[in-house]
């Protein structure tokens, strides 16, 4: 029998997928042919979610902790416990933490935020993945928009600024195969040690969190050339002072700021510069706004590209995110309530050990942030210091590890789902497929027996789902989504064509400000590249992969190669402390540069952010975290 679902992974492409459970009993998970995105095809993480679903390390009963040890309990018993936490500290809910982040997503995925809004609880702000250039890309335009991801093949040229196409969003690098098949020209500009080679018939390698010389760079000579876009100078709020701003700067200084050469320089001129008419389509990796000053990166990137008069043009564009939430309709949950405070994501461990009131309180779902967030080892402190802690998951990770209560939850194609995608306009319908493990419970039924237990007016499933689709862009049933498997909601394929920004003055807005690059601190010559694993997203990684050493990645010429003694053993090193690794050396990776892969867990020695300092980014408060220095040593 065959179904369609979706994968619900926190993952831009979002993709429809057709479940085949065979009369043997065996199981294939594969892309939807029918969907307009997925076009039959999904990545290695989609095709293994049936194991996940089976693995013998699940958690499928509710546990409760005595006397240190984690004991099963029964739904009722749990739940009427944390009942009882809760309605003791509804008088002050600033002393309730509720984390919740994209572990999985959806429309029903909004059932925790409902309740603890409802609560007036303390939530948290800040982002660890792309909240920098989202808000770098609302400054610049007024809104999150771009051209339709099919549009890649009606460009001339793709510049590729630092997505690595083989591990991340499987589709958009299928599309730029399929451009350079049809003769279009790739140009990826990144530190190396990813995938794009096979994508690209150029590579620029820049030093690591450097883009935004490189776009200023480009811009200057745009300028000088006077092959900037009239139109776009006309309609910019602040061009004089960004003109200013450019003329300031020295070429030589800005190459040598991102390491780069006057042949790459000339090179991206040439493309921007439109000398043979065709449209240049960017394509921005949300890696590069995970610096100090990412969100600039960002911003100047946008800048090179709408100075040029590649916005508002078919096959050009600038593409970053779109809001996975504008195709479906949240009100029930964003209105729910006002949140007491916000504590910083990016440094959740030291802002709960400083919070006043102090948090008593904590539940977290779809999160493994003690892991997940930088400064982890701070994380555990603070979990420690708060009285009671529940957490919703299906494995034993570093964050469940610390509950005083585990609430199993279904997991991906065993519960209902509505969601949108961050990168297309279709709305995927991921279907029940399988009955849920054990006594795993969709996380919004967790939700809403626990809100009747609380007096608090939930509305049904049903209700959530029929609300999800009735937004403005779609003209569908949920009777259809439910037999079709998806919806296409309706959006410009261009963005910005007629050059009306989203601000209230309809302008655009350009860079006012380019800083220089800190300097990495004395005896900590290496950047820290902590990057997207190809078969595992973020932490829902097996524990049985996680037996080895975590390996890190460096150029083969760097010094410390020649001083390090192979038969002791080494150490991924920064100020805040260092975990023992296994080296492998890559060609091509910038010599300034490491890379681990993310994912690992602290339990088995194997996450880096633990030594990852709580560094923010320039805008949206996002976790810089490839801002970290840091050698090798035995």
């Amino acid at each position: 029998m065959k179904y369609i679902s979706a994968c619900t992974l926190d993952c831009p492409d979002a993709c429809s997928v057709v479940i085949d459970r065979r009369e043997d009993g065996s199981v294939s998970i594969t892309g939807n042919p029918e969907h307009p995105f997925t076009r039959g095809f999904i990545c290695v993480k989609g095709r293994k979610a049936y194991e996940r679903l089976t693995s013998p390390e699940r958690i499928t009963a509710p546990l409760m902790k005595v006397n240190g040890e984690f004991v099963p309990t029964d739904w009722n018993t749990a739940l009427d416990r944390i009942a009882d936490k809760l309605k003791a500290l509804r008088d002050t809910p600033a002393s309730i933490l509720h984390i919740r982040s994209h572990g999985y997503r959806g429309a029903l995925a909004e059932a925790s935020r409902f309740l603890f809004r409802s609560l007036g609880a303390s939530t948290t702000r800040g982002a660890l993945c792309d909240d920098a250039g989202i808000e770098a890309s609302i400054m610049d335009f007024g809104a999150l928009h771009h051209n339709d991801p099919f549009d890649l093949l009606n460009a001339g040229y793709i510049i590729n600024w630092g997505k690595d196409l083989s591990r991340s969003s499987l589709h958009i690098g299928q599309l730029v195969r399929e451009a350079r098949r049809n003769g279009r020209k790739v140009i990826t500009i990144s530190p190396g040690g990813d995938g794009n080679a096979d994508f690209s018939d150029t590579v620029i390698r820049i030093r690591p969190g450097t883009d935004r010389f490189l776009a200023a760079a480009v811009i200057r000579k745009l300028l000088v050339r006077g092959y900037a876009s009239s139109t776009a100078l006309l309609k910019s709020s602040n061009w004089n002072e960004f003109k200013e701003l450019i003329a300031a700067q020295d070429e030589d200084s800005l190459l040598n700021a991102c390491d780069c050469s006057p042949d790459d320089l000339q090179l991206l001129a040439n493309t921007y510069a439109n000398i043979d008419m065709k449209p240049v389509a960017s394509i921005i990796g949300w890696g590069i706004q995970r610096h100090v000053y990412g969100g600039e990166n960002v911003r100047f990137i946008n800048a090179l590209a709408y100075l040029s008069g590649q916005v508002g043009r078919k096959g050009g564009g600038v593409y970053f995110n779109i809001s996975s939430g504008r195709n479906l309709n949240t009100d029930w949950a964003d209105n729910a309530g006002t949140p007491a405070r916000r504590l910083l994501l990016p440094a959740i461990g030291k802002e709960i050990l400083e919070a006043t009131p102090p948090i008593k309180f904590l539940w977290a779902d779809g999160s493994n942030f003690v892991n997940q967030t930088p400064d982890a080892a701070t994380n555990i402190k603070a979990m420690d210091s708060i009285e009671f802690k529940v957490v919703v998951d299906a494995f034993m990770t570093d964050t469940a590890l610390r509950a005083d209560i585990i609430l199993p939850c279904a997991l991906n194609h065993e519960r209902e789902e509505i969601l949108g995608s961050c990168l297309h306009n279709c709305v995927q319908y991921s279907a029940p497929v399988f009955t849920p493990a054990g006594q795993s419970q969709h996380d919004f039924d967790i939700m809403t027996d626990l809100a009747s237990r609380l007096d608090i007016a939930a509305p049904t499933r049903e209700e959530v789902l029929r609300m999800a689709i009735d937004v403005p862009h779609l003209s569908t049933t949920l009777e259809e989504m439910r037999e079709q498997g998806f919806a296409v909601a309706e959006h410009p394929p261009v963005a910005w064509e007629d050059y009306e920004f989203a601000h209230p003055d309809g302008k655009y807005r350009l860079p006012d400000a380019l800083h220089t690059e800190p300097l990495p601190p004395k005896g900590y010559p290496l950047r820290l590249m902590s990057l997207v694993h190809k078969e595992y997203l973020h932490s829902q990684m097996p524990e049985k992969e996680q037996s080895a050493k975590p390996t890190v990645w460096v150029n083969p010429g760097i010094p410390v190669l020649g001083t390090l003694d192979s038969n002791k053993p080494i150490y991924l090193a920064t100020p805040k402390g260092r975990i023992e690794v296994q080296v492998e050396i890559i060609v091509g990776l910038h010599p300034e540069c490491i890379i681990i892969r993310r994912g690992g867990w602290m339990k088995f020695g194997n996450s880096a952010n633990p030594i990852i300092e709580a560094r923010i980014t320039d805008i949206g408060e996002t976790a810089a975290y490839y801002s970290q220095y840091t050698r090798l040593e035995n």
